[in-house]
């Protein structure tokens, strides 16, 4: 593991997905000196969200990590929700990057308490409203 941190703010906005679900997804990244990792966007829960909406925060050549509050429906007409916790690390991007952020994954992982499941994505096809579904329902 490396040595960069979740901030505090990191924890709180988590916090406020979780407990309140006051927001549909919050994206992170760390910050330019390597130290630590914040909060880069936030999306407030609404009826008109669109899936584009969290893939434009998603940049093609920059790793993120995110955490989305996903919403299914199961097969007895149920509904689940499940927050995801993913890790995105373009197949563009430099590889002392793509280290750093694998190595601070866990850091920020274990910070967020209440996270329901992992995903790990290199490419937009790996970051569709059909996948965070199946994953919810286990298929």
């Amino acid at each position: 593991m490396s040595g960069v941190l979740p901030t505090d703010k990191c924890k709180a906005e988590f916090a406020i997905l979780r407990e309140k679900r006051a927001y549909k997804f919050i994206t992170f990244k760390i910050d330019a000196t390597g130290t630590v990792t914040d909060v880069c966007d936030v999306c407030p829960t609404s009826a008109d969200f669109k899936f584009q909406d969290l893939l434009d925060k998603l940049p093609a050549d920059e790793p993120r990590y995110l955490v989305l509050d996903w919403n299914v429906e199961n097969d007895d007409g149920c509904q689940l929700s499940k927050i995801f916790f993913v890790s995105w690390v373009p197949d563009t991007c430099k590889a002392k990057t793509k280290m750093l952020y694998a190595s601070s994954k866990q850091a920020l992982r274990n910070a967020l308490e209440g996270v329901h499941l992992d995903h790990q994505a290199t490419d937009y096809d790996e970051v569709t409203p059909e996948e965070f579904t199946s994953r919810c329902l286990g298929k």
